[in-house]
């Protein structure tokens, strides 16, 4: 949505993953789906702006799609591991950034649910997980955190900081 309203001024980044694709996805449109021998490979040759291991698979950043965003002359949104974000700010790159959170585990649960692309182990991880990155993101440094109800109060949040981070026009 975001990307939508404010077209020409951000972009999101793909991932990489090691993660099986899902039915409704497609490859180097929502990720640029690797084997972990692949996967591997680039980490070790330096190609990740950032990478973690979430619920058994590898995600990464690649510095290529930034440099690439970049060179549009656009901003990269990425979605990120906490993990993630936490070596980004570490190493000192400017960025904002917002943890989105949930006030209810059993929404986050059946939300999984109606997505139809997780078998119960693998939601059982990651609802076990969110649980996780929930206290995790206490101490971690997010310029904001969001808590998702419905998609339109979610978002409507998030524009309204947005505009205020980056000096947009609320009229786009």
């Amino acid at each position: 949505m975001l990307i939508e309203e404010f077209k020409g001024f951000f972009e999101l980044s793909i991932s990489c993953t090691t993660r099986a694709i899902r039915p409704n996805e497609r490859d180097k449109v929502h990720y640029y789906f690797l084997t972990e021998e692949e996967f591997n490979k680039r980490k070790e040759s330096g190609a990740f702006l950032e990478c973690a291991t979430y619920v058994g698979n590898q995600y990464g950043t690649p510095l290529s799609e930034i440099s690439r965003i970049q060179s549009l002359g656009k901003v990269p949104l990425l979605e990120i591991e906490i993990c993630g974000f936490q070596k980004l700010k570490a190493q000192g790159i400017p960025l904002y950034s917002v943890f989105v959170s949930t006030t209810d585990i059993n929404d986050l649960r059946s939300r999984l649910v109606k997505r139809g692309s997780n078998e119960e182990k693998e939601m059982t991880q990651r609802v076990e997980r969110a649980v996780e990155e929930i206290e995790e993101a206490k101490d971690s440094g997010f310029n904001m955190t969001i808590y998702n109800e419905t998609l339109e109060e979610t978002y409507k949040q998030l524009r309204n900081q947005v505009i205020k981070w980056y000096g947009l026009s609320d009229k786009q």
